[in-house]
């Protein structure tokens, strides 16, 4: 796996910082890497009028899309004299998703990077519907970021589901966490990987000879972290960096981010009952919901 070389940053508009911009150019810091900056612009005065002739919709659009461009040619040209090569294009769309797709298609770039919708909380900052539908439908891996900087030492979190059987499961569970290590050679941070798991609920008053849950769910466990060992093994994750957690992924995955203080979780979008049309498994879309921290959404088919 080669680090991502041409990554689309979505510029939401005018401001002092950009975080997602930011994050890129530390990227291109370390690796050969092409920037497309991609920002939209959207005014329903003018586009619903029923005031205005289509030339003048015309002409309007074409300035504002022009004064965006402007804009983000003064960030292309400061990015430039650093050495990283840059391209920018605007769109006119009402949804942003609409905007990132459409640049996909035309760009094919190996990762998207955005800010984390600002109006999100800090307590479930997944929770914004532009966000929702970034993650359902953008068809590169995408990055949110937060406004925080990025700790060089916190730990990068790689979620899998080391018990599947599935061989395109198992493939995929190893990108997740090859990109996991890919970005922990960035800032020297350390690579965790989680699996979990639910044992069998059996009611204690009901007795099946020769059946102990005990040694049941010893048994999960064990095979579990075998299974993990052996996925992680090509990535020298230590051992105890390791964790086979018994409970709901949506439950144990956000609170071992913040037990162990992740700056990132790595995850994939595909859940437990198959590949789902909307992109989003609900168990990923559960886990997503209740994450605090930063998040690299990654689709089967999807990494380079």
């Amino acid at each position: 796996m080669k680090f991502p070389q041409n990554i689309l940053v979505i510029v939401s508009g005018k401001r002092r910082n950009h975080i997602a911009l930011s994050r890129a150019i530390q990227f291109a810091e370390f690796y050969d890497i092409k920037l497309n900056l991609l920002s939209w612009v959207y005014d329903p005065g003018t586009e619903l009028s029923p005031l205005l002739p289509g030339s003048q919709k015309k002409l309007i659009k074409e300035q504002k899309l022009q004064e965006r461009l402007d804009y983000l040619n003064e960030l292309k040209a400061n990015i430039e004299s650093k050495g990283i090569p840059v391209t920018t294009q605007v769109k006119w769309h009402r949804k942003i998703q609409k905007a990132v797709i459409e640049a996909c298609e035309e760009t094919k770039p190996d990762l998207v990077v955005k800010r984390i919708s600002e109006s999100a909380s800090s307590i479930n900052p997944f929770t914004m519907p532009m966000d929702w539908q970034l993650l359902r439908q953008c068809p590169a891996p995408i990055l949110l970021v937060k406004d925080e900087q990025w700790k060089l030492t916190s730990p990068i979190l790689a979620a899998v589901d080391a018990a599947s059987e599935d061989p395109k499961e198992q493939s995929f569970n190893s990108q997740i966490v090859g990109y996991a290590k890919l970005l922990g050679r960035l800032t020297d941070a350390p690579i965790h990987a989680v699996s979990t798991h639910i044992t069998p609920m059996v009611d204690k008053a009901i007795s099946i000879p020769g059946f102990d849950l005990e040694d049941l769910r010893t048994q999960v466990n064990s095979l579990n972290h075998e299974k993990l060992a052996s996925l992680v093994t090509d990535f020298n994750v230590s051992s105890e960096n390791q964790h086979v957690v018994e409970g709901l992924a949506e439950d144990r995955i956000p609170a071992l981010a913040e037990e162990i203080d992740s700056q990132l979780v790595v995850m994939g979008t595909i859940g437990r009952s198959g590949i789902k049309g909307a992109f989003m498994g609900n168990t990923a879309e559960r886990v997503l919901t209740h994450l605090q921290c930063e998040v690299l959404a990654l689709k089967p088919g999807s990494i380079n």
